[in-house]
């Protein structure tokens, strides 16, 4: 239990408290003294309990200036109860009191364990000292944001990410576009742009495929998905930017509405398009492909991250607790566990 002590004057709340604590025990103990004579006179028991109710006053104001601030309110029944406690109680109120009071400030300070623990500071190094081919993700990455390491280890480490899916990796490689080494900029654009071209030749044949004419339905139902997957890719993968990222955009939505022509039942691509439209905050759209998907059989289990993303875009914030909670903790991904466990508390 902590006094309820104002920082900018604790002097004078010392003061007071101590003012008003001895007064209170002086003039109990003159009420005692009166009582405890031979007199027995009318009196003598008026002046008791003058100078008694005086000593319980005092007492009261000393003890609501102990009290913690949320026990101290409200002002006026807290004093009355104090007083009425201390008066009607002779003694034993006052003693009590105190006793509690001291028991309450100590008893914590004897259990009470060291606040700070102390700790090996983490090991963290910005580049490699050694040498070797081996590296790990987040030694790569602490390699590729320091312009102080080694060319050739950053060099290496670039190498390193070329296999690694863009989409995991495209945010660092922009960054790198504008890095203060030619060759780290020459080598990150080198692999973007190797990325990139690969989608996109694999997108020319699938067109080409599909304006030859002779294709039957089944056949440009699957060109279309394929074609609409593969620009989805690009945007997945960070791949492009700003209008091209838009005109991507356009040719998902429109080889997804063309394959829906020949079977509007396929639950993945509603499921695409649902994706696609959440990352372009269209709310109505996703909400649409999202209902669609669950009713083409696609997984509840699958959907439930999204559809509370959708939720939390319509500021339905209970919802999205409650879709978060439906989430088996054992089978989902890191990311999605950890905002699981967020959602959760």
């Amino acid at each position: 239990m902590k006094p309820r002590r104002p920082r900018a004057c604790g002097a004078w709340w010392n003061a007071v408290l101590y003012k008003l604590s001895f007064s209170a025990f002086s003039l109990e103990a003159a009420a005692l003294l009166l009582l405890l004579g031979q007199s027995r006179s009318a009196s003598v028991l008026l002046g008791f309990l003058v100078l008694h109710g005086a000593a319980s006053v005092l007492i009261a104001l000393a003890i609501r200036l102990l009290l913690p601030r949320r026990y101290a309110q409200p002002r006026a029944w807290v004093l009355a109860f104090l007083f009425a406690y201390n008066f009607f109680m002779p003694v034993l109120g006052m003693s009590i009191t105190m006793l509690a009071f001291a028991l309450g400030i100590w008893l914590p300070r004897l259990a009470r364990g060291p606040d700070y623990g102390s700790v090996e500071p983490p090991r963290f190094d910005t580049h490699r000292n050694q040498e070797g081919t081996g590296f790990r993700g987040g030694q790569v990455r602490a390699q590729l944001a320091n312009p102080a390491a080694p060319l050739d280890q950053r060099l290496k480490a670039l190498v390193a990410l070329q296999d690694t899916p863009a989409h995991a990796t495209g945010e660092l490689l922009r960054k790198l576009l504008s890095d203060p080494a030619d060759d780290m900029r020459l080598l990150a654009y080198g692999i973007l742009d190797g990325k990139e071209k690969q989608i996109m030749q694999r997108i020319q044949d699938n067109q080409r495929l599909l304006d030859a004419g002779n294709a039957d339905e089944g056949e440009r139902y699957a060109g279309h998905k394929r074609i609409a997957e593969l620009y989805y890719e690009l945007i997945y993968q960070d791949l492009v930017q700003g209008d091209m990222r838009r005109f991507a955009g356009e040719q998902v939505r429109l080889h997804i509405s063309a394959a829906q022509r020949h079977d509007a039942s396929d639950a993945g691509l509603w499921f695409m398009l649902a994706r696609l439209e959440l990352q372009a905050a269209d709310t109505a759209a996703a909400a649409h492909a999202l209902e669609r998907a669950q009713q083409s059989g696609f997984a509840r289990e699958r959907l439930l991250p999204y559809i509370a993303e959708l939720r939390f875009l319509q500021r339905r914030y209970a919802d999205v607790r409650q879709l978060f909670g439906e989430l088996q903790a054992s089978s989902t991904l890191p990311a999605v566990r950890a905002m699981r466990g967020y959602w959760s508390r």
